[in-house]
């Protein structure tokens, strides 16, 4: 059985209630989890009121939660004198004002909606290295070595892609039974980085244009949805 430590993070919103609040985070306590990171930042609260999440945090506190700190989301880092960075150190402030430390927290990567609208505060995107292998990239870990998971609203459990749903099994045996050298493109991966994982797509007829992909783990899911939708239009055609 392979298990993972029981850290969560989370947004810290899931209810307006404060005694559902107070309940969740006894629970929370009570099952052992015991490092518990809430992202706060700009970017966050743009959408997530402020004040349930520092509900959930005093609660977490009262319950002795054995970890408990704040994780924002910088752009390009924390050192950075930008009208987000100064918004985020606002609102860290009120919780580290309760006592709550703050995590160093993620730098941005320029990609997607982040690089349209944050891309004048970082440099000029340079060409993908093909050549970097698996569990390089920042926050990233080798696919034989997962050490958390992350699980969405519809129930999928993922570790870089989607691994297996909640809903159709029990968690423990989507994690137990998770192997990425009985996935063929995951092994791929593993065994030659992106690179092999473009060789491997060219041998089954699918060529991908990686062109705008500004990161190896960008190339590496553009592939692999495009050999996914393959895969499905062969099943659908059976």
């Amino acid at each position: 059985m392979k298990y993972f430590p029981n850290k969560s993070i989370t947004n810290g919103f899931f209810s307006k209630n404060r005694k559902q609040i107070d309940e969740t985070a006894k629970e929370l306590c009570a099952a052992g989890v015991n490092d518990v990171m809430l992202s706060v930042d700009v970017f966050h609260q743009e959408t997530i009121p402020l004040d349930p999440v520092v509900w959930f945090a005093e609660a977490l506190l009262r319950y002795n939660a054995p970890r408990l700190r704040v994780h924002p989301a910088w752009v390009v880092n924390e050192g950075n004198d930008n009208p987000y960075n100064t918004e985020t150190k606002r609102l860290l402030k009120v919780f580290t004002d309760k006592g709550i430390k703050a995590s160093k927290g993620n730098n941005i990567f320029p990609s997607g909606n982040a690089l349209k609208h944050l891309g004048k505060y970082y440099p000029p995107p340079v060409k993908v290295d093909l050549a970097v292998l698996c569990g390089s990239a920042p926050y990233t870990t080798k696919l034989d070595a997962v050490d958390c998971i992350g699980i969405t609203s519809d129930g999928g459990v993922h570790v870089c892609s989607e691994i297996g749903n909640v809903y159709q099994k029990d968690i423990l045996n989507i994690i137990d039974e998770y192997d990425p050298y009985n996935i063929p493109v995951l092994r791929k991966v593993l065994d030659g980085g992106v690179a092999e994982l473009l060789r491997f797509a060219e041998s089954k007829g699918v060529i991908v244009d990686i062109n705008g992909c500004l990161s190896a783990c960008g190339v590496c899911r553009k592939v692999r949805k495009a050999l996914a939708a393959v895969e499905l239009e062969d099943l659908s055609c059976r």
